[in-house]
């Protein structure tokens, strides 16, 4: 028998119930599970998950595990203490739900003796390490789905102009893939930063076309001076001021912000966090540590955690070719 911690980090995303009960159903491991992320493991008392719960729980999109944004992991002091409590508790390895901060938190306490694996949550899906983060395929339908109902009101009511804000601080998957899976005419991504005008003389294309209207999809980190700040929504306000006064319409606003974090998980969230949680399994009862678990080809694999955090996870080419020609990026 092995025994585990297990814990959530960062911003939360939807799926991961259905790694933990996978995880949960090996017999070999022995489960700690703590709320609140790497402060949790100093903070809180860890508790012991229900199986029961946990079979009814892969629908949900409330985790069994509360995730925090933590301090400890950035000071010499905290990994201390983290490392000092888990082994206390005669913890062999720390098993982490988390994005690109969390598994850099990760590897240094791996290298600090603190065995560790990592499971990408994160619904920007950025993680060069995985082709699909958990939580990802969760955030898009919520925005396909708001594009869905805009060009609805678009069509009830032609001639306007609709600006919908999805997540995305510094990477523009949801919004790209919104985008296009939604039919919307622009997308502002912080990889592509567009001229205004040629996105305002989209506009007008549009607008001129019968029972014409335009949906442009912004992502929120979209690189406007003095607009945006992590952990914040409202960079499309002030691109929507800058489009009123170029094209004389008003602009009707939608801001998503956090509904996209906890929906009900897809069934394609649910099936990648059942393949990764196997894989990380075996990872772990064969004595791996400083690992990602991803995906690759369809295939969940590992890979060290150092080469995973490499770089940062590009817009796919294909899809971004195809919003060129679709004349959403200028």
């Amino acid at each position: 028998m092995k025994r585990i911690a297990i814990i959530a980090s960062g911003g939360d995303a939807a799926g991961i119930n259905s790694a933990i009960a996978q995880i949960a159903q090996r017999e070999e491991l022995d489960i700690l599970a703590f709320h609140g992320g790497y402060d949790g493991i100093i903070e809180q008392s860890p508790f012991a998950l229900s199986l029961a719960e946990m079979g009814s729980s892969v629908s949900s999109g409330k985790n069994l595990l509360r995730s925090a944004r933590s301090r400890s992991p950035w000071t010499p002091a905290g990994r201390h203490a983290i490392r000092s409590r888990l082994r206390s508790l005669d913890v062999q390895t720390l098993l982490v739900f988390g994005g690109g901060g969390s598994s850099q938190a990760a590897l240094l306490l791996d290298r600090e003796g603190l065995p560790t694996v990592v499971l990408p949550m994160s619904i920007d899906n950025d993680i060069a390490g995985t082709e699909f983060t958990i939580g990802f395929d969760s955030a898009l339908a919520v925005a396909t789905n708001a594009l869905d109902q805009l060009h609805n009101t678009a069509r009830n009511m032609e001639g306007r102009v609709f600006l919908l804000e999805v997540f995305g601080a510094d990477a523009g998957h949801i919004a790209l893939g919104s985008a296009l899976a939604g039919g919307a005419h622009a997308v502002l991504l912080p990889e592509y930063p567009q001229d205004m005008g040629g996105l305002c003389n989209r506009i007008r294309q549009c607008l001129a076309a019968p029972q014409g209207y335009a949906l442009v999809v912004c992502a929120e980190g979209y690189p406007m001076e003095n607009a945006f700040l992590a952990g914040t929504q409202g960079v499309s306000i002030k691109i929507g001021k800058i489009i009123e006064e170029n094209i004389g319409f008003k602009i009707r606003h939608t801001v998503l912000g956090f509904c996209q974090r906890a929906p009900s998980p897809s069934v394609k969230d649910r099936l990648l966090a059942i393949a990764l949680g196997q894989k990380a399994a075996d990872v772990i009862l064969a004595g791996g540590h400083g690992m990602l678990i991803g995906i690759l080809n369809g295939q969940a694999v590992s890979c060290e955690l150092n080469k995973a955090l490499s770089g940062k996870r590009q817009l796919d080419p294909h899809l971004v070719s195809a919003a060129r020609h679709l004349h959403m990026i200028n």
